[in-house]
């Protein structure tokens, strides 16, 4: 009897072969699970965030034209204030005293971007007429104001927005705000406004100070923002449920917000992130949004498509890619497999350092395809959030009043000094400080004047002790660490800081800057941090009082 060993070695051959393809094919299906899935978390969360982020930038950009508006008109303000006190002027309402205040509304809307007018209108109650004050505009494209007839208050009925809204709103509110979006008739423009209500020292109601800008000019500008494909950028009126946008040709559209978007706007912003909806032709959009410093909010709409069309297209390739490895050759399921798992097991290591707080880990695959494009997109995110979490610490750590470190940075610094691991602080100086007059300023001026003393006293300490750490530590109360050359020059920064006080603050009637102060060394007899404090701190207190008597007699 014969065997036919051909037939016999293609059937093993047959086995072995189908064996291999059962192998690699279990391979590819378990590599291209892996591969589809990580793609698709790390994909949708990238996207979502870049969204976000999106978002948040250009809120802060509009925000920060808001902003300097806003600042221009508190400094106009301040500066009237200042006038009734510093001029001698008694009569607010005279040809002298509104053409100091009109000259210098000028010079501040002309180093304002985006100002279009600004205004002094006095109240028809407290001049008996509906035309005093002045309106000074300038065209958009133009550098120069100029002065622009006036609207007649008493013409109007208060409901008239239009016309005589910038009066009467604040007038009615109370105190300084935002006007919501809309034309005015007389710039023939669609704006906002910021305007503070002005009163005397009595409490009289006497007009209003403002500054417009070009509402529509910043609602065109979305029209560059790169929202995908096909998302809209919208801002809207929550209180009066109305979203203003640009179409292709720059005019500027309203429309009123149905019940269901005002639903989900109100639920982001409660929420603080994205919100998926279904749309009336069953498509789903991602919208988030972003609350705006005049109450408006910044609203962004993108097809979900559109998200996750980089997300799919990853998910394709790993798919195409795991599908040629198969059919190629079983004889490199080692050498692919490697190539294309290993970037992505090392981006999911990475991934989970994320997640555990860790940001500053990195790395960029060397594959130069669309896995390598993908790690860069992941570091770039993980190194953008990095900065963002460095620049809110370094918000935690700063005094938001003077600009100096706070008592976290100050503890830290205490932490670091007990260390003391490169012998940095082998020898220091402690000098502990008080701000006299705070409680007299804040009672007999007002806050705003405690304020701008709090900040001058914080100046000239950090004049003084210019190469030393300064930290406010208390309501009045100040620190400075003395190290290094500042240490030796310890005695001679103490004669200049105590024979450089006590002059006039600005803006601040009688009061001159006093502060009271005291300083001890790092010795053998005081080795610790606390000794050294509590000694500066009793001759802090021992100045004090010296300097208290001297001011009663």
């Amino acid at each position: 009897m014969s065997y036919n060993n051909n037939d016999t070695k293609k059937s093993l051959r047959k086995k072995i072969l189908f064996s291999s393809i059962i192998v690699l094919l279990l391979l590819a299906v378990v590599m291209g699970t892996v591969s589809v899935y990580v793609v698709d978390k790390l994909s949708d969360s990238n996207s979502r965030k870049m969204m976000t982020q999106l978002c948040e930038i250009e809120s802060y950009k509009f925000n920060n034209k808001l902003n300097l508006v806003k600042h221009s008109v508190d400094i106009i303000n301040e500066y009237a204030n200042d006038l009734q006190y510093t001029s001698g002027i008694t009569d607010i309402c005279s040809d002298e005293f509104e053409q100091h205040i009109r000259d210098f509304s000028i010079a501040v809307a002309n180093q304002t971007k985006g100002a279009l007018a600004v205004y002094l209108r006095y109240s028809p109650d407290f001049t008996g007429s509906g035309t005093d004050g002045f309106f000074w505009t300038r065209e958009s494209d133009s550098e120069k104001f100029r002065e622009t007839q006036v609207t007649d208050i008493l013409a109007y009925n208060a409901s008239d927005i239009r016309h005589v809204g910038w009066y009467y709103v604040p007038k009615e509110s109370g105190k300084p705000l935002w006007m919501n979006p809309y034309y005015n008739d007389v710039i023939d423009l669609l704006i906002i406004s910021y305007v503070i209500p002005m009163y005397l020292d009595s409490g009289e109601f006497i007009g209003v100070l403002g500054m417009d800008i070009d509402f529509a000019a910043v609602v065109s500008e979305t029209n560059d923002m790169d929202i995908y494909s096909s998302g809209s950028v919208e801002f809207v009126d929550l209180k009066e449920r109305i979203s203003y946008s640009a179409s292709n040709s720059g005019v500027i559209e309203s429309s009123r917000l149905s019940n269901a978007l005002y639903n989900h706007i109100t639920t982001i912003n409660k929420l603080n992130e994205l919100l998926e909806i279904k749309n009336s032709n069953d498509t789903i959009s991602v919208i988030c949004c972003e609350k705006l410093s005049n109450g408006m909010m910044l609203y962004v709409n993108v097809p979900k498509s559109q998200i996750d069309r980089d997300r799919n297209f990853l998910v394709i390739i790993s798919i195409v890619i795991t599908i040629l490895i198969f059919i190629i050759s079983i004889f490199f399921i080692r050498r692919r497999t490697m190539h294309i798992v290993h970037p992505l097991e090392k981006l999911t290591e990475i991934t989970k350092q994320y997640a555990n707080g860790d940001w500053s880990a990195q790395y960029i695959s060397d594959t130069d395809d669309e896995i390598e494009n993908l790690s860069e997109s992941i570091s770039q995110m993980a190194r953008n959030t990095q900065d963002y979490i460095e620049r809110l610490n370094t918000l935690a750590r700063t005094d938001t009043m003077t600009g100096i470190g706070n008592k976290t940075s100050y503890l830290e610094l205490i932490e670091n000094i007990q260390k003391n691991k490169h012998g940095k602080f082998d020898k220091y100086a402690i000098v502990v400080m008080d701000l006299n007059l705070l409680k007299k300023t804040n009672d007999t001026y007002g806050h705003e004047c405690g304020d701008i003393l709090l900040k001058e006293a914080s100046k000239y300490i950090c004049n003084v002790f210019a190469s030393s750490p300064v930290y406010r530590t208390g309501g009045d109360e100040f620190v400075a660490v003395l190290y290094s050359n500042d240490y030796h020059k310890r005695n001679e920064l103490l004669q200049k800081f105590e024979s450089g006080m006590n002059y006039p603050v600005d803006g601040i009637p009688e009061i001159v800057l006093s502060i009271a102060f005291g300083m001890a060394e790092h010795t053998d007899e005081n080795q610790d941090y606390e000794s050294v404090f509590e000694l500066a701190d009793e001759r802090m207190y021992k100045k004090k009082t010296e300097m208290k008597m001297l001011r009663q007699n």
